[in-house]
């Protein structure tokens, strides 16, 4: 469906005019903007642009071709979830490690977007995306915590923009790796932040890595406790790019433990490394989220709580230490 809009005021990002002028009201999220620009699907005076950053101005003519949505497939899938909250507009989970959330190559019916289309009903499959119902920003299948699923489509567009305009707050549990003679950031400073853009990995294309071609990517690190092959740290997020912390903490050498992507840690102790592989996963926990309720206005926090296998971990690294 073809439509044109003419630009009035001040000159305006291409993907800020397009997403409030697609609102009816705040039901198209800001990614989507992008989506459809980045696939060529907007012009600029008949001219196709697809830089989401291109500032138009008054007078200009945009044309932007919206698909038809598609009705969603997903299958209800029978798992218990952790509510920490729930009200008409929105559940807050505290997601456990394995679960993917929403579908893909390989796993199409046991994701948590699946999940809460069997807990909510049949409506979730019209909120949001195809496929992805609901999902405002995610979680790698192993990393656990807290995450927030919309329940309406004007909820999660005006989530998706406090996400994207960075108005929530989002606090991490990492356990990185250390030696006792590296002079690694962690070890030498008690708080740091990390500030480097990150986008696809130049030849290994379903990686992430640092690329100055990529999309601005900052992070806050903040040590919570030290051990001789490691240091536990509190990472907040000023944005919310794919593996994001893995990268960032990676960069600065130390990785988080147990990334089977990211990390090489050759090094650690036998006890310590045998430890992290029966853990099985990289050792993130997403421990806190904040924002504001689109509809009572009201500034929401939540809180999880280390999961158990994740304190054994670390008590295996305090134990190396002696």
């Amino acid at each position: 469906m073809l439509n044109r809009f003419e630009v009035k005021g001040e000159a305006v990002r291409l993907d800020r005019f397009l997403q409030r002028e697609l609102s009816n009201p705040g039901e198209i999220s800001r990614s989507q903007v992008e989506r459809l620009i980045e696939a060529g699907s907007v012009s600029v005076n008949g001219k196709v642009m697809m830089k989401p950053s291109f500032k138009v101005e008054e007078g200009d003519v945009v044309d932007v071709e919206v698909p038809l949505a598609r009705p969603s497939h997903l299958e209800p899938y029978q798992f218990k979830l952790s509510i920490l909250f729930e009200d008409d507009q929105l559940l807050v989970i505290d997601k456990p490690a394995g679960l993917s959330m929403h579908p893909g190559a390989g796993n199409r019916d046991e994701t948590l977007a699946n999940a809460v289309v069997s807990h909510v009903g049949a409506a979730q499959t019209k909120v949001g995306e195809v496929d992805r119902p609901g999902i405002v920003h995610r979680l790698d299948k192993d990393t656990t915590g807290v995450v927030v699923v919309a329940k309406s489509t004007p909820t999660h567009a005006h989530l998706a923009r406090q996400f994207a305009e960075r108005t929530t707050d989002r606090d991490y549990t990492a356990l990185v790796f250390t030696t006792p003679r590296a002079k690694r950031a962690v070890q030498i400073d008690d708080a740091g932040l990390v500030n480097a853009p990150i986008g696809r990995h130049p030849t290994q294309r379903k990686l992430m890595a640092i690329n100055e071609h990529g999309k601005s990517a900052v992070t806050e690190w903040r040590v919570l406790e030290r051990f001789a092959y490691g240091t536990l740290v509190s990472c907040k997020l000023q944005t919310g790019r794919t593996h994001q912390i893995r990268v960032h903490m990676n960069s600065i050498g130390s990785p988080v433990i147990g990334d089977p992507v990211y990390g090489d840690f050759s090094n650690l102790p036998r006890e310590l490394g045998e430890a992290a592989d029966k853990f099985g996963r990289q050792a993130l926990h997403a421990s806190t989220l904040a924002f504001t309720h689109p509809v009572s206005g009201k500034r929401l926090s939540f809180e999880s709580p280390l999961p158990a296998d994740f304190i054994a971990l670390l008590d295996c690294f305090r134990r190396g230490d002696n």
